[in-house]
């Protein structure tokens, strides 16, 4: 679906996040969040609206950033502490 995401950046957020459990093992999984974490910084540098503003983006990104930060992701959490205010 990565790969696929710059066809419809929107659909593919929205199916990545809908795959990605609130919680288990695969936020702490190290391959995972060394996957989705460049595609979450690559959407904030080239997709902002689609990220900062469209409410179902937002969501989805949002719920992306607090799985992997949960979970300890030192990437995402730097991400998460960047955007506070977003996120509030």
């Amino acid at each position: 679906m990565h790969f696929l995401a710059p066809l419809d950046e929107a659909r593919a957020l929205q199916a990545i996040a809908a795959v990605v459990p609130s919680n288990g093992p695969y936020a702490s999984d190290s391959l995972a969040g060394d996957f989705l974490m460049p595609y979450l910084q690559r959407l904030l540098a080239e997709q902002r609206h689609l990220v900062l503003v469209d409410l179902v983006g937002v969501a989805a990104f949002r719920h992306l950033l607090d799985v992997f930060a949960a979970a300890g992701n030192g990437t995402a959490l730097a991400l998460a502490y960047s955007f506070a205010d977003v996120f509030r």
